[in-house]
């Protein structure tokens, strides 16, 4: 999970476990600002191949977080996905 700190620069909030669930991983997501967050997701297709993905997510609660710390996550976002 990543954020923005000082309106400028991206860095590393926290981090999980392989093992964990997407329920572990909602759970690091603060409820009023917004983050950047990578999940690798290991899955099962339905012939029976085993997938990895890695899947790329952007956080922002509508109805917690000012309309400033938005526009600059929205603005900041392919900033991330080259890193």
């Amino acid at each position: 999970v990543f954020k923005i700190e000082d309106k400028k620069h991206i860095v590393n909030d926290c981090q999980g476990e392989k093992g964990q669930t997407f329920q572990d991983f909602v759970a690091k997501l603060p409820e009023d600002q917004p983050r950047y967050a990578l999940c690798d997701i290991d899955y099962e297709t339905a012939d029976g191949r085993t997938q990895n993905k890695l899947c790329f997510f952007f956080w922002s609660p509508d109805d917690k977080t000012s309309v400033k710390d938005r526009m600059i996550y929205a603005s900041s976002k392919d900033a991330i996905k080259k890193k």
